[in-house]
Formats: structure tokens, sequence, C-alpha cells
């Protein structure tokens, strides 16, 4: 929002002086900041990174079911020392010898439970990582949006303030030579340096808050934007098709990204009680194991070489492990029944808040509506008691009050823009369909 060129001019200066050196500057757009903030915003690559390290469970699942193979290869010297024996053929004497062994075994499971279980799991966990990056993707188009707007923001309230001030400036010489020409009221003059100090109290607040806009737009973008293309005057304001609350709320029960990543998890919770259930049951493997073992001698003379192969059916029945099963699987059901009730209490806020950014569309639409006309008419209020003041009609309170009321319609009219733009985001992102063109639509509606 822009009250005139001079003023939006000198906002843009005091950006530059404030983030870059002296120079001139190039606005940026929003669709420029999201792609600088897909490589450098911390929250998304930290996603990214947790997605590929969630993608490698799948594998890991699927381990635990393939064939193991192990190869040992022993070398030992061996000295014995007989210091008693019955048989008198051996009653004493003392023996040294080599021994080189080694054994190849593969392990090929052919039944287990809680290994079939943990391969659905693992599979319900990839689903969940790719919602959760999908999720990751749209909070950033939506927190970049935030941080945009916020900046837009902070802008206008220098913007109005400094006009405000301005104004404030020439009403207060106006009533100062009033009243040394012997026409005016020292009043008036007290009104206005005290309107004045307030609005540049107001002022350096929102020099801070300006600051403090853009290092929040730095955490995102990783560098500090020269300045930012601003909202135009006029934007193209639609409800939300179909204009039935109820619809958003289905639809965000069904595809708010948050909802999906909360189903995948209970179905990750579901598979570890079946997996858990499998401690009960019994496993089986075939073992193939093939070794050779070469000893250069015994105690009683003579060496050997040995080669042993060996195939092999194993069923181990787990009987008893001190009720660690049975306390994994009350665990598991109560981590399970946690998660369904993490999923009611989303299914609720998303009900909730997909109806309020629905209706928050739509009464950001009718504020815009009033306040265009509410502006029109604080305008020609103002110019009424100015020219009332000049008459000596009224007084300078009175000029004071119009004026920053005027400003205050002008601020409530720019934030009602922004509250449309940012809540129609939401309901998109609530529902799922947030996506770069949903960016491109706003990024046309600034001035760049």
């Amino acid at each position: 929002m822009k009250l005139c060129k001079a003023t939006g001019a000198g906002v843009r200066a005091l950006i530059c002086l404030l983030f870059m050196a002296a120079g001139c500057c190039q606005a940026e757009d929003l669709l420029g900041l999201y792609r600088a903030a897909l490589k450098a915003d911390p929250q998304l690559q930290s996603a990214i990174f947790d997605h590929s390290a969630g993608s490698e469970v799948i594998t890991q699942a699927w381990a635990d079911y393939r064939p193991t193979v192990t190869f040992d290869y022993d070398k030992v010297d061996t000295t014995q020392d007989i210091i008693r024996s019955d048989n008198p053929v051996f009653a004493n004497g003392n023996t040294s010898f080599p021994t080189t062994s080694w054994s190849l075994s593969i392990t090929q499971p052919i039944f287990n439970y809680a290994k079939l279980q943990r391969i659905g799991q693992a599979r319900e966990e990839v689903k969940r990582v790719d919602a959760e990056l999908v999720q990751a993707q749209q909070d950033l188009m939506l927190r970049l949006s935030e941080a945009y707007l916020a900046c837009l923001a902070a802008e206008d309230e220098l913007e109005f303030l400094r006009a405000e001030r301005l104004a404030a400036e020439q009403q207060l010489q106006l009533a100062a030579g009033r009243e040394e020409a012997g026409i005016g009221r020292p009043v008036d003059r007290y009104d206005a340096e005290a309107r004045l100090a307030s609005v540049v109290a107001d002022y350096a607040a929102a020099e801070v808050a300006l600051r403090d806009a853009y290092e929040a737009l730095y955490e995102l973008v990783g560098h500090y934007p020269a300045g930012l293309a601003s909202l135009k005057e006029d934007i193209q304001l639609q409800r939300p098709h179909p204009e039935n609350d109820q619809y958003w709320a289905d639809a965000a029960a069904q595809y708010n990204p948050a909802l999906v990543v909360q189903r995948h998890a209970v179905n990750v919770a579901r598979r570890e009680v079946a997996r858990q259930n499998g401690g009960h049951f019994p496993s089986v493997d075939v073992v193939l194991r093939s070794g050779s073992q070469d000893t250069g001698g015994t105690l009683f003379g003579g060496g050997s070489e040995v080669e042993t192969r060996e195939l092999m059916l194993r069923v181990s029945v787990p009987l008893y492990s001190g009720g660690a099963v049975s306390s994994k699987k009350r665990e598991s059901w109560a981590n399970f029944h946690s998660v369904e009730q993490q999923l009611t209490r989303l299914l609720l806020e998303s009900r909730r808040q997909s109806k309020d950014a629905y209706w928050s569309v739509v009464n950001a639409i009718k504020r815009v509506q009033a306040l265009n006309k509410a502006m029109a008419a604080q305008q020609a209020t103002l110019e009424l008691r100015r020219a009332a003041y000049e008459s000596r009609l009224e007084t300078a309170i009175s000029v004071l009050d119009a004026e920053r009321d005027l400003y205050s319609v002008k601020r409530n009219l720019a934030q009602a823009k922004y509250d449309y733009i940012l809540n129609g985001l939401r309901l998109k992102a609530l529902t799922g369909v947030l996506t770069k063109e949903e960016l491109g639509q706003v990024n046309n509606w600034l001035d760049g």
C-alpha cells in the first residue's frame, strides 16, 4: 500500500540504509524469494534429510528376511601338559601344535512373523516420510508468505506513521503561527506537540518492527532483500469456491497434510502391535554351514584335517523371556491408542481451522469493501475539519484526530488485504492444494 511516491521511496531508502550498502535497490518478489528459500531454509533442508533417512527403513526391513552369510577364520596355537592321568600310557608328557579352521554359514529365514510385519510397517513409514516432506514443502510456502506480508505490513506502518508525522508537524507549524499572530490558542499548539511526540514514539517502535520482520525473512531466504515488491492497490477479491464451509472442512479432513501424516503414523503403530505379537510365534530358518579344521597334532599324537558340511532346519519356539514380550505388547497397544487419539485431535483441529480460514477469507472481503468506503468518508471528514479549523470553527485536536482516524482506516484496509491473502493460502494448505502456482497468483498481485 502506498500513500504517495515520495513516501514509498522514503521507506525503501530507509530499508536500504537498514540492511544494504548505499546504492540503488532492486525489489524482490514472492516467487524469487521462494526459490531462494528452497535452498536456504534450514527447516525444509532438515525435512529433506529426514526423508532420505526415513526412506532407508524399507531396505533395512527386507534385509532381515534375506540370507545372512558369515565367514569365520581361526588360527590357534595349543600347548598341553599332562598333570595327572589314570592311563599309564599317558602318565606324563606335553605337546604343542597349531590349529587352523574356517567356516562359512548361510542362514535363510523361512518364517518369522515379526520380520514379515516389519516389512509392512516399513512401507507405512516410507509413506509417512513422503507425506511429511510434502507437508514441509507446503509449510515453507505458508511461512514465507506470512513473513513476506509481515514485512509489507511493517513497511506500511512506517509509511503511515511517516505521513502522519509530517501532517502533525504541519499542524504544529500552523498552530504555532496562528498563536504568534494572536488568532490561535495555546491549547492547539500543545495538542499538536503532544500528537507529534506520540507519532515519533510510534515511528521509533515501527522501525524496530521493520528490522525484526526482515530478520524473520532472512531466516528463510538466507539474505536481506534490498526491497520487496508491494501489493497493488486493486486486487481481485474472490470468495472461496464452493461457498460452503462444510465442503472445505470435509476436504481438510481428507487431504490435510498433517492428517495424512498422522494416518500413516496410526498404520505404523498398528503394524507395531502385530510385530510385537510375533514374539510368541515360532521362527523357522534354513542353515547351511561348511567348514574345515586342520590340526597339527594332539596330546595323544598325530594331526588331522577335517572338512564338514551341514544342512540344518532350525525351528525356534520362544517360551519365556522374563515377561519382556508381554510388556512390549502392552506398550505397543498403548502407543497405538495414543496415536489414534492424536489423529482424532488433528481431525477436530482441522475442521475448526478450515472453517475459520474460510470465514476469515469471506470476512476479509467484507472488511476491504467496508474500509474502502470508510477511507473515502474519512478523507472527506479530514478535509472538512481542516477547512473548519482554518475558519476557527474547529479545534486543532479535532483535525489531529481526523488525521489519526484516516491513517487508522488505511492501516486496517491494508491489513484486511493481507488477511485475505494469508487466509486464502492457509485454506489451501489445510486442504493440501497449496502449490507454487498459488504463490504465483499472489505474486501477480505484487507491483514489481
